[in-house]
């Protein structure tokens, strides 16, 4: 079988209430565009039905593969887990809270491949968190740029979509939620293009966010022992 041009991983953690209309929606659009997909969901550790639920999904569609891990190791171990596992000439990872909609994962995709880029994403530009949390962004990114030169307001934005030898070059490596700066940090490093796409992020409408205060002080410590150490 041709390898997929495009793979998309999802990391799920306890997201039984958005994995299926996620997935319904994500492939439905990938569909309609005429794009040859895989996707990749990944149960990062799933204390819930998000894995169940995978695996009844991926029965009915079989552009959906699951990619189980036993024990949550963070983050950026759940996206590099699948992101080993992705055959597509494009790779990219997504959010599974689906506060981002499928169409934009091919608009950052279609910019992708019109601009000959390296990497694209999204940038939101509106948020619907909470007050601390937005402030607490504001300041990661204001630092990984001051520190690294990065010029990017939305370090964590995704949609992250890659040629996959790009992504090869990068090589990231970070288990954690500081993988996402990392790969802006290295393609800054490497002189890669990247592209953005302005975005409105919605409102999560089940589930709960695995991302706390102590997250705050995790990219905190990683920034400066990236830079520093």
């Amino acid at each position: 079988m041709k390898p997929a041009e495009l793979s998309l991983v999802i990391p799920l953690f306890n997201e039984e209430e958005n994995v299926v209309s996620l997935l319904n929606v994500l492939t439905s659009a990938l569909k309609k565009e005429g794009i040859s997909y895989e996707v990749l969901a990944v149960d990062n550790g799933s204390m819930d039905n998000t894995g169940d639920l995978i695996d009844k999904f991926s029965k009915k569609c079989r552009n959906v593969i699951k990619i189980k891990v036993k024990e949550n190791k963070g983050y950026g171990f759940g996206v590099l887990s699948g992101l080993k596992k992705a055959k597509g000439k494009y790779i990219g990872y997504l959010w599974g809270d689906n506060q981002i909609s499928p169409k934009t994962t091919i608009q950052v995709f279609k910019k992708l491949k019109k601009e000959n880029l390296d990497l694209c994403k999204i940038t939101r530009i509106e948020r619907t968190e909470s007050l601390l949390r937005i402030i607490q962004s504001m300041i990661y990114n204001l630092l990984v740029k001051l520190l690294f030169g990065v010029d990017s307001k939305d370090m964590n934005g995704c949609p992250k979509i890659f040629k996959k030898e790009a992504y090869e070059k990068l090589n990231p490596e970070s288990k954690d939620w500081f993988l996402d700066a990392e790969i802006m940090i290295k393609l800054k490093k490497n002189n890669l293009k990247f592209g953005e796409i302005s975005v409105v992020s919605k409102d999560r409408e089940g589930g709960k966010s695995s991302v706390s205060l102590l997250t705050g002080f995790e990219f905190l410590k990683n920034i400066f022992k990236y830079r520093f150490i």
